[in-house]
């Protein structure tokens, strides 16, 4: 299909959601601003706090299930768009010594939960980029995590890498130890195949770096394969976003997920690229261009039998999904984060680790505590509001499922804002599961910000329209 019929396809789909009439409902911010709704509440508002705080009177339940997260910080160069915390420059000796504090984190949450070892549901290794480490470094950290996890009942184990780290014979290596040590799926950074794209946003590798890498990984054996592809940036058009999808689908891949430039910091740093739209929001694509490209990616998905099996991950079939994802939103596990900056979802506590700088973050370490810095005990409002957003984004809430997690029946707590919900086809609901309809999928950040409690709505009040879906309005 051509790209002019692919455009008024995707447009007419966007049309019949009436997204003006969305922003005058109070629903969509007036100046068309975005904040994703990963998780709840939002990991930039945690208050401060520390590890005796969050397990003062704490019993680790182990009969929960629990998925772990581990954050590997180093990356050959920063990103215009990242908002997490990275270290650029490190030498070798500094990477083994943050393995090193790695491990040591790793004794002290046993210690503190009481364990002698942990057994994963999934896992996932992130970053920062992981493929930084040597091939050497690569087996020390994953033979550590062999030897300190249980990993009989791990579903999947997902490693991030980045194109140029995993070329010629050194990155074949790293991803032959990967295979080894059990990492089935990974996940490749590629963001866009356009060269001009990835060298304004601080990429270092180029679209044919990409597509080498993607036949690295096959010729290293791995049997599912993800891209990440982010849209929305300074000076993209609707013709180069389809000529990034259309590369990615003749590759050789299983999955991608599909991001909308994230330029409201939702991580524990702030992006160069905000700075760049409060001094130049000319330069981006218009809201409605935006809205073109998210139906662009549904669209071209679609053609080519990939299902959008959670929100924004798109897959050849279910099994190359991301089990640590579904793990913490549509099974609401546990989540143990280790290293600098990491989220923890453990029971009833929330929290974070350090992200300052790797300086405070070893001291927390060499002084045998945990790096919690910000968290917080979950009430019984923030269990209700976590048990609905985490999992309406993805595949729906189990009305059962809700109920005996928080004691409350869904309605009888949120039946207002549901039926407003519903009443703009939003949402759709029976007696078993309450879900996002087509157009609410479409719209699944911001109807999972309608659940949050006022103190966490990202943007005031003011940025709405004062209509029936302000997400103020109870």
């Amino acid at each position: 299909m051509e790209e002019k019929e692919l455009i008024k396809i995707a447009q007419e789909k966007i049309d019949s959601f009436n997204s003006e009439e969305l922003k005058r409902a109070g629903f969509l911010p007036l100046d068309g601003r975005y904040f994703p709704a990963i998780y709840y509440p939002p990991i930039t508002m945690y208050p401060p706090t520390d590890q005796d705080e969050m397990f003062e009177n704490f019993t680790y339940k182990t009969a929960n299930q629990t998925s772990v997260y581990f954050h590997l910080p180093f990356c050959p160069r920063r990103c215009m768009y990242c908002h997490w915390v990275v270290s650029v420059g490190n030498s070798s000796e500094e990477i083994d010594f943050y393995l090193k504090n790695l491990e040591k984190e790793t004794q002290i949450y046993k210690e503190k939960l009481g364990v002698k070892i942990m057994s994963p549901t999934s896992i996932l290794i992130g970053g920062g980029t992981p493929s930084m480490l040597s091939p050497a470094q690569t087996e020390r950290f994953l033979s550590f995590l062999a030897a300190e996890f249980d990993l009989s009942k791990c579903s999947q184990i997902t490693c991030e890498v980045e194109p140029t780290t995993i070329l010629g014979n050194e990155g074949m290596a790293k991803l032959k130890v990967m295979k080894k040590y059990g990492i089935n799926r990974i996940s490749l950074g590629v963001q866009s195949f356009d060269d001009g794209i990835l060298k304004m946003t601080g990429r270092l590798h180029s679209s044919k770096d990409a597509i080498d890498a993607v036949k690295q990984i096959r010729l290293a054996g791995f049997e599912s394969l993800s891209l990440d592809l982010i849209y929305g940036y300074p000076g993209s058009t609707l013709q180069n976003w389809i000529d990034t999808l259309k590369t990615a689908h003749s590759l050789d891949i299983d999955a991608y997920q599909l991001y909308r430039l994230r330029i409201v910091p939702h991580g524990a740093k702030t992006g160069a690229i905000k700075n760049v739209f409060d001094k130049s929001p000319e330069v981006f694509p218009s809201v409605k261009d935006i809205y073109i490209m998210k139906g662009l990616g549904m669209l071209i998905s679609s053609q080519n039998e990939f299902k959008e099996t959670s929100r924004r991950v798109f897959c050849k079939g279910p099994e190359h999904n991301s089990d640590y994802l579904q793990d913490h939103t549509d099974r609401l596990y546990n989540v143990l984060g280790f290293g600098i900056s990491s989220w923890n979802n453990l029971q009833d506590r929330f929290f974070i680790n350090t992200g300052k700088d790797l300086a405070d973050y070893y001291s927390y370490v060499n002084n045998g505590k945990l790096p919690v810095a910000r968290g917080k005990i979950k009430t019984v409002d923030d269990r209700r509001r976590w048990a609905i957003c985490l999992s309406l984004k993805h595949h729906g809430v189990s009305k059962k499922m809700y109920e005996k997690i928080t004691g409350t029946i869904l309605d009888n707590y949120f039946g207002e804002k549901i039926k407003r919900l519903k009443n703009f086809g939003l949402l759709e609901e029976d007696d078993e599961m309450l879900k996002l309809t087509e157009k609410g999928q479409f719209f699944a950040d911001e109807v999972v910000i309608q659940f949050y409690h006022p103190d966490y709505i990202p943007f005031p009040k003011s940025a709405y329209a004062d209509r029936e879906l302000n997400p103020y309005n109870n």
